[in-house]
């Protein structure tokens, strides 16, 4: 398989914790892409213009991280039963995606300059991800796609935006952050590591 990534990126990064969480790292091979410059290679796999983008092995693609990383867990486990665990994995899920959606939104506005930035925008952006922060739940010894999500996002955060002070006000989210942080998986990750 190949995957189409960026390696800042909190989207690749989370389908790359999931492939190496899952087993399937060695499978794949991985593109380093600036989706900011639309490569035609990359552009010919996924018309959006997004990563990441995976190129299964049969040919066809799987766009959209939480796609690819449900993939991936099939690949895994051989079955997927569609059930009130997987329906609560999926939930967990959204959520650490919505913290990656509104950070790397307040992250891209706040480059803008200044006079064409939106800043009500942004301020949309940061009570969401204020309230995503409060109603996040987490679980020891679990690392599932829901994890993974909520990891790559909270990562994200410390590493795009230092000004949102979340460890404070959420001090067992934190505490957990740490700790899973320590897996391989988020260590062979880690953006600020090269």
């Amino acid at each position: 398989m190949k995957l189409f990534y960026n390696g800042p990126s909190p989207y690749g990064r989370k389908v790359i914790v999931a492939a190496h969480e899952f087993g399937l790292i060695d499978r794949l091979e991985l593109v380093p892409t600036d989706p900011w410059k639309h490569s035609e290679e990359m552009v010919a796999v996924n018309p959006g213009g997004k990563v990441p983008a995976l190129i299964k092995e049969n040919g066809s693609v799987v766009t959209e991280s939480t796609t690819i990383c449900e993939y991936f867990m099939f690949l895994a486990s051989g079955n997927l039963k569609f059930d009130e665990q997987y329906v609560e994995i999926l939930a967990r899920a959204a959520m650490g995606q919505g913290i990656i959606d509104a950070g790397y939104t307040a992250v891209i506005e706040g480059r803008r300059p200044a006079d064409k930035r939106w800043q009500d925008w942004v301020d949309r952006q940061m009570s969401a991800l204020y309230r995503l922060l409060a109603a996040a739940q987490t679980k020891p010894g679990r690392f599932d796609i829901g994890d993974i999500s909520l990891a790559c996002g909270l990562a994200y955060l410390d590493f795009r935006l230092p000004q949102v002070i979340w460890r404070q006000s959420q001090p067992a989210l934190a505490s957990w952050l740490d700790e899973v942080a320590l897996r391989p998986s988020m260590q062979k990750t880690d953006p600020r590591v090269k």
